[in-house]
């Protein structure tokens, strides 16, 4: 059964790319939804089937590793701090109040525990950048200042949710097992966290500085080709994730900073074209296991929470975000900016795969399947409008 679920996967994921290319949808929604209907065929011939399997969730570990790296990659610390003074108000307060309103709504509208509330405020922080930039660029208006500063505060948004990811992994397990001193043990292990953090980033930067280019050039010139390059960069990016893992964060957020300690060469970001080939076949695998590991029954049953959660989630982001543009922009192109920062998930569905992965008393089915479908709505309706506002303001 699993080289029959495997090949379905490898024969079916590029032909929902090609359909959701067309329809203007995120690949991303194409495999969620065909990542269901997997597991809901893989349920109705067997009864006992989650979606769960040793080779699939490893897969998925290397699709979330593929897509953090290039989204590190992608990104350059340089510019990013060059970002700062333009976008660090809008930034700013979009993080504080998706952040807040996450917790809000968690913890006192839906009852939830501390440590839900603080993953789904973590997942609210993030944005999909990806999703936007799409719709931008298509208009042809990415080039734009609007344009650009919607990659600026997305980019920074993801990094910042990271880091948010980072400490919440290091701090669950002492909020789960704490005694009536909770928050002074889960504060000196949220302290303790940001130290080992602090040490890897600064790993990752010495890394950058001294080794990075030798490892690249030497690879380079022992691969003799392209691929090879690659490939060894990828492998290395693993290492660098693994050793994260290790410290008692997540191979994702490893990933990450794998990406950025890359970046800074030209030489290496150059194997972005060439990565393309290993992110198309590893990325699908992750975000068709969170359609495998959410059952349609549960689904079906938190259809109205994911609702609340969608509506919340999607103010949050258009409020905090719009009025602090305002200074710097109209209404409307505000308003557009606010709506562009709405999309949750690549980085909000590894918050919640990450923290159901440490413990799934803490990311339990119903909640999962929530914010599945909030990733979905927030990658279907935002879009939609925005493209119309583009259009309007042309």
């Amino acid at each position: 059964m699993l080289l029959i679920t495997l090949g379905a996967i490898l024969i079916l994921s590029p032909f929902v790319r090609g359909l959701c290319q067309r329809s203007g949808v995120p690949a991303s929604v194409g495999y969620i939804i065909l990542g269901l209907l997997l597991g809901s065929v893989l349920r109705s011939i067997d009864e006992s089937a989650t979606g769960s399997n040793a080779v699939l969730e490893t897969l998925a570990q290397l699709g979330v590793v593929t897509l953090l790296f290039r989204v590190g990659l992608k990104s350059h610390i340089g510019a990013l701090l060059d970002k700062l003074p333009d976008a660090s108000l809008i930034w700013i307060s979009n993080v504080v109040l998706s952040f807040a309103s996450g917790y809000f709504v968690s913890r006192y509208g839906l009852d939830w525990s501390l440590e839900t509330s603080l993953v789904i405020a973590t997942a609210f922080s993030a944005t999909s950048v990806a999703v936007s930039v799409s719709v931008w660029d298509e208009a042809y208006r990415l080039t734009s200042d609007q344009g650009q500063m919607l990659v600026d505060v997305a980019e920074l948004d993801d990094l910042s949710a990271a880091v948010l990811l980072a400490v919440l992994i290091g701090t669950l397990p002492s909020l789960m097992n704490g005694d009536g001193a909770v928050w002074l043990h889960a504060g000196s292990t949220a302290l303790l966290s940001i130290g080992k953090l602090i040490l890897f980033v600064f790993g990752c930067y010495l890394f950058a500085v001294f080794v990075e280019g030798r490892f690249t050039r030497l690879s380079s010139r022992i691969g003799d080709s392209e691929t090879a390059l690659t490939i060894s960069i990828l492998g290395a990016g693993l290492l660098i994730a693994t050793f994260a893992d290790w410290l008692g964060f997540s191979l994702a957020i490893g990933a990450m900073f794998a990406g950025l300690a890359f970046s800074r060469d030209p030489e290496a970001v150059h194997t972005d074209g060439r990565f393309s080939d290993f992110y198309d076949l590893l990325t699908p695998f992750f975000f068709i296991h969170i359609g495998m590991q959410t059952d349609l029954a549960t689904l079906g049953d938190a259809v109205t929470i994911g609702l609340v959660l969608f509506v919340v989630a999607a103010l949050a982001k258009l409020i905090s975000t719009s009025l602090p543009a305002l200074i710097s922009m109209n209404r409307h192109d505000a308003v557009m900016l606010g709506v562009s920062m709405i999309p949750r998930a690549e980085i909000a569905l590894v918050v919640m795969y990450e923290c159901r992965v440490l413990d799934e008393r803490i990311v339990p089915p119903d909640v999962f399947a929530a914010m599945v479908i909030v990733s979905l709505f927030t990658c279907i309706i935002p879009p939609l409008v925005l493209r119309r506002m583009l259009a309007q303001s042309v």
